[in-house]
Parts: structure tokens; sequence; C-alpha cells
């Protein structure tokens, strides 16, 4: 495997990831208004903050990738 092939594909798996973190908190937000309660407390600010993180290191992994092709 070269080394874009490995910047691809760990592009791909944290944007992936962060992707589903932006869907998870949308289904949060969605739950809150509909005042379901979950048995599990989530601490928010953490967890946005984590998926803001992956959705950055994926850009610029993906970037890398482009610049390097």
């Amino acid at each position: 495997m070269n080394v874009t092939e490995l910047l691809f594909i760990a592009s791909m798996i944290t944007l992936i990831v962060g992707f589903v973190g932006v869907v998870m908190i949308i289904v949060l937000g969605v739950m809150d208004l509909m005042n379901i309660q979950l048995r599990v407390q989530i601490d928010r600010k953490k967890y946005i903050r984590n998926v803001i993180i992956l959705l950055v290191a994926g850009g610029l992994l993906s970037t890398a990738y482009l610049m390097m092709k």
C-alpha cells in the first residue's frame, strides 16, 4: 500500500465517523424536542467538540491526499 492509499482510507474513515456523529447530534436534538429522556447522560459540549475535531481531521487528511495525488 502506498502512503496516498493510506491517507485516502484514513480520511474516509474519519469523515464517515464525523458525519455519523453529526447525525447523532441531530437525533439527540429531535429527542430533546420530543421530550424523550435517555437513561444515560451525555456531555453534549464534549461530544460536539469531538465531532468537530473528527471532521477537521478528515478534511485535513483529504487535503493532504489530494495534494499528494
